[in-house]
């Protein structure tokens, strides 16, 4: 029974390692995985010096699959945690569809050659929920910054490259599992958004604004720099050995069972005999 409650002891120890690995400590990790940016709706306002013009979705962005990646790090405070991010999207740009209001005549639907980059520093406040020591869940939100770039022309020559920052924001929501003390895969889902950027300027004849959304999914590999678990307790000390079996001896003395007792001593001699009467 005592074998039993120490092996079931040892058992619990090297359970609960992952989660005392992950809990009150700094991780770090990359990301990587497909995005689809949704439809970039771009506004134009043109100002030849006597008339201004606002032309509302002049510009419809379509996009081909995207990749993100990201590096991540953070500090795990049990059940909540904070961390920076830096990120990188990219994705091709497929069609534009120009509105016929922007062209003077009907809608054009163009095949467009170029990309929309974003680089983004954010910072991410995470919940974590579930059993640590098998899969784990997390949602979270993000707030930072973000750099984006458009770079595209048109079969007609409308040629436009790009670069404004803004505020962006994110929700994340994901799983993880621990494969080892320090080492977690998961899987990770991100819709991020912008504030509108804007190229160019109205006093220099135009501008262009807009707004950028993905969804991303990726996969994640997270390191976790924490000390290694303390050893497990050392079993109890075995019990004494039982006390050696002994005997009471006719005399009174107690020896080992596995002794004999000393022979009785011998009887004590006769008396002598009594004196013979004298002789009157």
């Amino acid at each position: 029974m005592r074998k039993l409650a120490i092996l079931a002891a040892l058992a619990s120890t090297a359970l609960a390692t992952p989660a005392v690995a992950r809990d009150k400590s700094w991780y770090a990790g990359i990301e990587g995985g497909l995005m689809l940016v949704e439809d970039t709706n771009l506004d134009i306002v043109t100002d030849d010096g006597v008339t201004r013009t606002e032309y509302n979705n002049a510009i419809v962005l379509d996009h081909k699959t995207g990749f993100d990646v990201d590096l991540i790090g953070g500090y795990d405070f049990g059940g909540f945690r904070l961390e920076a991010e830096l990120g990188w999207k990219r994705a091709s740009l497929g069609e534009a569809l120009i509105e016929g209001d922007f062209t003077g005549g009907p809608d054009v639907q163009a095949d467009v050659d170029g990309s929309v980059r974003v680089l983004s520093a954010m910072v991410n406040g995470l919940l974590d929920f579930g059993d640590d020591d098998s899969w784990n869940g997390y949602v979270g939100a993000g707030v930072g910054v973000a750099r984006i770039k458009h770079s595209f022309n048109d079969d007609d020559e409308f040629d436009v490259s790009e670069a404004d920052s803004g505020l962006a924001w994110q929700v994340i929501a994901g799983v993880r599992k621990a494969i080892s003390a320090n080492v977690d895969l998961g899987l990770k889902y991100r819709f991020f958004n912008t504030s509108r950027f804007k190229y160019g300027s109205v006093d220099d004849g135009g501008a262009i604004d807009g707004k950028f959304r993905s969804h991303s999914l990726l996969a994640s590999l997270i390191f976790n720099f924490a000390p290694p678990p303390p050893p497990p307790p050392p079993p109890p000390p075995p019990p004494p050995p039982p006390p050696p079996a002994t005997q009471t001896c006719p005399d009174g003395s107690v020896i080992l069972a596995t002794e004999a007792c000393p022979p009785p001593p011998p009887p004590p001699p006769p008396p002598p005999p009594p004196p013979e009467p004298e002789r009157g």
